[in-house]
């Protein structure tokens, strides 16, 4: 499970135009409940800041972000109207404070509009269609660049455009190779990087990006100080146990990575949801004991899934069905 385009968007990036205290206090309280998994503590602080603030897209930005994570965290589809219709009112109302807001002030808007684009384009590259992932990925693009000519030193909006030029070629594929998608991962970094030590708000969320793109790039110790220092900050959510595990199987440290699966595990378990997840950290935690030479160390993992088999829902015994055959042979 990898979290890097919507937790860019959530991770104090979108803090307040006019430096509200009681606005941005909301923001963060809402942000440190959704990092650390609770969901309906961060869903009362975003819906206090839509009736606080009805004129402005932050909230219903917020709520968009909340149901995305929520459904990428659980691998499961539900509330699609509603994430939509949330990105909507975001965009509307960041449409109608461009048409009476100072150029400068226009970046900030700009800056939303373009995540509910880049929004848009994470939920159609996980849960939808590729040609729509790409175009709106261009809105979000499109909606920074134009932020940029606003105002240059609004550095937070290179958090988002170089997101978009890292990831855009990292999952281009066949579009990179027949030359449709340049390479620009290097100047996305280097955006991010920008963003990260000289934005107001994104640091964190550079940080967050940045850490996926180690991951992809094999860059494992980096990602892993990253991962470790995010799980400090928001220890009670699941996020960042995740690309610790897989840092630490990148470096070949695979009894320290099985200990990361059964901590993940071991949440897991308390609200098991469609098994989807379940299935997933099992078969990656036998893997992992079993390159440390300890496969034997996975039996009561095992035998807790395999009792649970009768109550797997036949989605996800469709789509987990290569790994839960696999992990079958050890039942």
């Amino acid at each position: 499970m990898k979290l890097a385009v919507v937790l860019f968007l959530c991770l104090q990036g979108l803090l307040s135009l006019n430096s509200d205290p009681l606005r941005n206090e909301l923001k963060l309280a809402g942000e440190r409940a959704m990092l650390n998994g609770q969901w309906d503590e961060a869903r009362y602080f975003y819906e206090k800041l839509c009736r606080d603030y009805p004129q402005l897209p932050d909230g219903y930005l917020h709520l968009a972000v909340l149901l995305q994570t929520e459904m990428t965290d659980r691998e499961e589809i539900f509330q699609v109207e509603k994430f939509r219709e949330l990105l909507d009112k975001a965009e509307s109302l960041a449409d109608s404070s461009l048409k009476k807001c100072s150029r400068p002030d226009s970046a900030y808007y700009l800056l939303y509009k373009g995540h509910t684009h880049a929004c848009r384009a994470v939920w159609e590259t996980r849960f939808g269609s590729t040609f729509s992932a790409i175009t709106y990925g261009f809105k979000a693009k499109g909606a920074y660049q134009k932020g940029l000519e606003c105002d240059s030193t609004l550095y937070d909006l290179y958090l988002g455009i170089g997101s978009y030029h890292y990831w855009k070629t990292a999952k281009s594929g066949v579009l990179k190779t027949f030359g449709i998608f340049k390479d620009d991962r290097e100047r996305g970094i280097s955006e991010l990087i920008l963003a990260r030590d000289s934005s107001q708000f994104s640091r964190q969320g550079a940080n967050s990006t940045l850490m996926y793109i180690f991951l992809n790039e094999k860059k494992f110790d980096s990602a892993l100080a990253l991962a470790q220092t995010m799980h400090r900050e928001y220890p009670s959510g699941n996020h960042f146990l995740w690309p610790i595990a897989e840092a630490l199987t990148g470096l070949e440290r695979y009894a320290d990575a099985a200990v990361i699966y059964d901590t993940l595990l071991e949440r897991l378990w308390q609200q098991p949801g469609n098994y989807f997840n379940i299935i997933e950290v099992t078969h990656l935690y036998l893997k992992a004991l079993d390159k440390a030479g300890r496969k034997d160390e996975a039996r009561p993992r095992l035998k807790r899934l395999e009792k649970a088999v009768g109550e797997i829902p036949r989605e996800t015994i469709r789509r987990q069905r290569g790994k839960l055959t696999y992990l079958k042979r050890y039942f």
